[in-house]
């Protein structure tokens, strides 16, 4: 064979080769495309099943190695979403969820809380309707079937696409497609974990299911959070990561002497995090990094304030957010 004749084999291989890998990283992308798209289907379908369904089981709740069990019971009816969980162990708490008010009874401290506006209503699935946004953000693909509670379930993975917010998986029910099992990673490490034991859908749940069982008397406190307009806040928050929005300003007051907590929650669809500001009576306060689960907490000291920021997101991502935390006018003084 003359060195023409090969040099043009040799072309042609390369040439070859090179067509294929093209082909092969387009058809690629093409089925990853076509892979995420599914996965925000399935994700939609869930947030749905979960909100419209009628359904009652019991979950285990998994953090920092102790494993906590609650009643579930939701029901939908004449447009309503309702739901109630119930703390089956020590300690005791009750929430009840009509549409978008949430009252939570705590009875070992004979307290009440109300929340008209929080940042994740149901306990399964709480997303927007549109995942452009979120999509910014995150990553969704699907995988195997799997079985939870001995129903076949699709497991979907939320990858976040920076170091600032923790991933999801979910398992999501074939049939229903309830999602009957959650894991919140920071990396591969799961640091917390929601799976239902046992599941059964109802064409309806009786109201006394869906009604508190808990019987507070005139010795409870009860705390109800205060809307406060957006333009009020008097703090700049500075080092919010891309993707957190407010969601909400309000106001707690926290005992007889009109002492208030304000509380900023902040949520980029997926995490939630919340920044509570009070105010310092002369308190001594040791400033140091919490974590419990997939919750993070960081406080430090402003002035005659402290500021505590806590959420389901990395370490590192509640301390930016602290760090950045200003009274308005005050930076550069």
């Amino acid at each position: 064979m003359t060195d023409l004749r090969m040099n043009r084999v040799f072309l042609r291989f390369f040439y070859l080769t090179f067509i294929v890998l093209i082909i092969f990283s387009v058809t690629r992308e093409g089925f990853a495309d076509d892979n995420e798209s599914e996965a925000k289907v399935w994700l939609q379908t869930a947030r749905v099943a979960a909100s419209k369904l009628n359904y009652r089981g019991i979950v285990s709740y998994m953090k920092d190695n102790q494993i906590e069990s609650l009643h579930v019971f939701h029901g939908f009816s004449n447009g309503v979403e309702q739901e109630r969980l119930l703390s089956v162990n020590t300690p005791m708490r009750e929430v009840i969820r009509t549409a978008d008010k949430v009252t939570c009874y705590y009875p070992d401290a004979k307290s009440i809380s109300i929340d008209s506006k929080p940042a994740h209503p149901s306990m399964l699935l709480g997303l927007p309707d549109d995942l452009t946004d979120v999509s910014k953000h995150y990553t969704f693909s699907l995988g195997e079937i799997e079985h939870v509670a001995r129903r076949p379930s699709r497991v979907l993975t939320i990858q976040p696409k920076d170091d600032l917010r923790y991933g999801r998986k979910l398992w999501i029910d074939v049939e229903s497609k309830l999602p009957l099992k959650f894991e919140w990673l920071d990396g591969k490490q799961v640091v917390e974990q929601l799976v239902f034991n046992s599941l059964s859908l109802e064409k309806s749940i009786p109201p006394e299911e869906l009604a508190a069982s808990t019987q507070p008397d005139g010795t409870w406190k009860i705390k109800q959070h205060e809307t406060l307009p957006a333009e009020s806040l008097i703090w700049t928050l500075d080092g919010v990561p891309d993707g957190f929005h407010m969601i909400s300003y309000t106001r707690l007051k926290r005992d007889s002497n009109n002492r208030a907590i304000d509380h900023i929650l902040l949520s980029d669809g997926v995490s939630s995090i919340s920044i509570y500001i009070d105010q310092l009576m002369g308190e001594i306060f040791t400033a140091q990094p919490r974590k419990i689960g997939a919750i993070n907490s960081y406080t430090r000291k402003l002035d005659k304030y402290l500021l505590t920021v806590m959420g389901e997101a990395p370490e590192r991502t509640v301390q930016i957010i602290g760090d950045g935390i200003h009274l308005q006018g005050s930076v550069g003084k």
